[in-house]
């Protein structure tokens, strides 16, 4: 089984949180006047495609209030995406006990909350995770991650959620939730879309794992080489963001030279996409090769408090 975690705003819809009169307009908007990140919802409908023998799970953890329920469910079921977990924060919970840092706080949210779902699921379960660089996505995705194989342990994940200004009693849930997870180096690809534009530097000590993209159609080709995309999916979302030819070009180079995807794959993909003067001007991207490929492997010896106060700055 396959599971496809995703967080909300700005990774599928695009609002403004960064304002009050932006959260003002998320929180009173209605379902048909939301919009979607262009390639979001056809990217999730194609993750969540079954096959024989192939039934992934789609888990969505956001920040909103839990009051926005309503509208967000209308909002994905209008857009035809499946989902089998939906999690929203209770900050009008918070506001009643007076815990401002977890009304902005996403760490101390997040986190437990992760570790809360991978419970029950066997070793034998994959993941990918999908955020965006507006929080700190990247940074709890890689914890989650490193966490569940056992690379982190409770010490560390305890001064981790401290310094991030987690309440105790959230440290405490993610310690007993840690304790329950069958361990397992579950976490393939951890895909941030840059919203704000993070310079990638700021990514490079979480590893190849992380994949940060400018575009969903990033994700649909890395994911197509990882074969849990089909090439027809790959059109589908193409054709959902309605990319000019410079744009398709310009994303299969970058995947392509950042080493997200083989060569082989993506010249397998070539062949097997529908004939397009948009898909054969990337033939000439695979002719520049040699290309080397990076796998998604998690990298050692993280110093993740570092991390913490790269992305606070």
């Amino acid at each position: 089984m396959q599971v496809y975690r995703w967080d909300l705003d700005k990774t599928y819809l695009q609002t403004d949180i960064d304002s009050v009169r932006g959260l003002v307009r998320s929180a009173i908007e209605p379902a048909s006047a939301k919009r979607a990140v262009p390639g979001a919802p056809a990217l999730l409908r194609e993750l969540a495609r079954e096959r024989p023998g192939w039934r992934p799970r789609i888990f969505i953890l956001s920040g909103s209030p839990t009051q926005m329920r309503p509208v967000l469910e209308q909002k994905l079921r209008m857009d035809g995406v499946r989902f089998d977990e939906f999690v929203l924060k209770d900050n009008l919970g918070n506001l009643r006990k007076g815990r401002l840092r977890a009304v902005r706080g996403q760490f101390g949210y997040k986190l437990p909350q992760l570790l809360r779902a991978r419970v029950g699921l066997g070793s034998a379960v994959r993941e990918s995770l999908f955020g965006d660089d507006a929080e700190v996505d990247a940074l709890v995705y890689s914890v989650y991650a490193d966490a569940i194989a056992g690379r982190i342990g409770p010490t560390e994940l305890s001064r981790l959620l401290a310094a991030s200004g987690a309440y105790p009693d959230h440290i405490v849930e993610a310690l007993a939730a840690l304790r329950r997870v069958a361990q397992a180096d579950a976490v393939d690809r951890i895909f941030i879309r840059l919203d704000r534009g993070r310079p990638l530097t700021l990514f490079e000590p979480l590893g190849p794992r992380v994949v940060p993209v400018r575009s969903w159609f990033e994700a649909a080709l890395t994911l197509y080489g990882s074969g849990e995309l089909s090439a027809v999916g790959v059109e589908r979302v193409r054709a959902s963001i309605g990319l000019t030819d410079s744009e398709l070009v310009g994303y299969f180079a970058s995947v392509l030279g950042r080493g997200f995807v083989e060569a082989s794959a993506l010249s397998q993909l070539l062949n097997e996409v529908t004939p397009d003067p948009m898909w054969a001007a990337c033939e000439g991207e695979l002719a520049r090769g040699p290309f080397a490929y990076r796998p998604p492997i998690p990298p050692g010896g993280i110093d993740y408090l570092d991390v913490l106060r790269g992305f606070a700055r």
